[in-house]
């Protein structure tokens, strides 16, 4: 029997924005040396409270260069037979899409603090757990991470993000361009889309012609629902660096927004064959093959986006509810239900997408024409489903 489904994609195209449009920028900066402050965990541990460094510290692979040089003092937290910063990293990075996990992981360690820095996207799901869990506080962003302690600790504010810049008055213009840019875009994954925005234009009026802060500035329309004006800095980026692939990415996300899945499909081929193993790109990939209802290459996108996870030790359930939904699509009804049974055997699924897995078994196994619901966004977000809805 043929089914088929309704994937909400559409639900994940705030988090595309941040996801698929500068997601990758943080991979292709500007290749001059930068400094410290903008490169590690400098500046969102230099105001850390002090008994906390005698507290596990939760890091990501990215931090380890700098912590490295002071793991005498980092490691010993973890006592004795743990002091590798490389398979503690590998440990942690197995909990970044799942709170569940995270949470017995911190039973584990009980941790002091929490240092999230690289690509937010890579960690959304922990960054929105942590923001609003009673027992953790968001104490300092800054253009390379943020910083969460252990609550009670005082809170940071939008207003910091002035103080955080005063650090690179001194620096070179890229610098001070780039450190506006890279908090801009932490901003924006915490809602703070005026200041997002005000910085962005601080660093266009340092550097009218950068493709980095142009592309930067497509998310941020693509972020407040203007998809045509996030099309219109797109291309205004590409006009500067035709094969600048952030703002590619960025044009695609926007063409998509658009329903101009079919113009937006050759940008993600594209894509895709330049970035095979970039999670964000094989998310957006898949989004528009859906959208141009080309099921079977979105079905091989999702194979992949599942093997590189899965190799990452990463939790996989959310995205082989997905895959499920496309193989349903062609009519694969025993491979789809191999899917979502297998999507069941994650421990890191949410309630909703685990009750979307039982009711699509259920309708298979009735042979129900359709597939016609959606896991719907839980109250504390713990999948990628409970990103805000899509705004045209």
């Amino acid at each position: 029997m043929r089914t088929r489904h309704i994937v909400v994609y559409a639900m994940l195209a705030s988090l595309l924005a941040v996801a698929g449009i500068v997601g990758i920028w943080f991979f292709t900066r500007p290749s001059a040396p930068l400094s410290p402050e903008l490169e590690g965990p400098k500046l969102a541990l230099e105001q850390m409270a002090p008994e906390l460094r005698a507290r596990p510290l939760f890091f990501t692979r990215g931090d380890i260069p700098a912590l490295r040089e002071h793991w005498k003092e980092w490691g010993a937290a973890f006592g004795a037979g743990n002091g590798s910063p490389e398979a503690l990293a590998a440990e942690f990075e197995g909990t970044l899409q799942s709170p569940q996990a995270w949470r017995v992981l911190d039973r584990k360690w009980r941790f002091g603090a929490v240092l999230l820095t690289g690509e937010p996207a890579a960690f959304r799901p922990l960054l929105e757990h942590l923001r609003h869990a009673a027992d953790w506080t968001l104490t300092r962003v800054a253009p390379s991470g943020y910083l969460f302690e252990r609550s009670p600790a005082r809170a940071w504010t939008v207003s910091g993000a002035s103080s955080v810049l005063e650090v690179f008055k001194t620096h070179s213009p890229l610098e001070q361009r780039t450190a506006r840019i890279q908090l801009a875009h932490r901003l924006m994954f915490l809602e703070e889309m005026t200041a997002a925005k005000g910085l962005l234009e601080e660093a266009l009026a340092l550097a009218p012609k950068s493709k980095e802060a142009w592309t930067e500035m497509a998310h941020w329309h693509g972020m407040a629902g203007d998809w045509n004006a996030a099309n219109k800095a797109a291309e205004h980026a590409l006009s500067l660096s035709r094969g600048y692939l952030p703002a590619q990415a960025a044009q695609a996300e926007a063409l998509a927004a658009l329903g101009r899945f079919d113009e937006a499909l050759q940008i993600t081929r594209d894509l895709y064959d330049a970035l095979p193993a970039d999670p964000q790109i094989l998310l957006l990939h898949a989004k528009v093959t859906h959208g141009a209802h080309a099921y079977d290459e979105e079905i091989t996108v999702l194979q992949r986006l599942i093997g590189l996870l899965q190799g990452r030790s990463q939790s996989v359930g959310f995205w082989q509810l997905y895959l499920g939904q496309a193989y349903a699509a062609t009519g694969r009804a025993l491979l789809a239900e191999d899917q979502f049974k297998a999507a069941l055997k994650d421990p890191g699924l949410s309630p909703s997408d685990r009750e979307f897995a039982l009711k699509a078994l259920d309708q298979l196994e009735t042979k129900s024409d359709t597939l016609s619901t959606a896991p719907a966004p839980s109250p504390s977000p713990s999948s990628l489903l409970d990103a805000p809805p899509y705004r045209p």
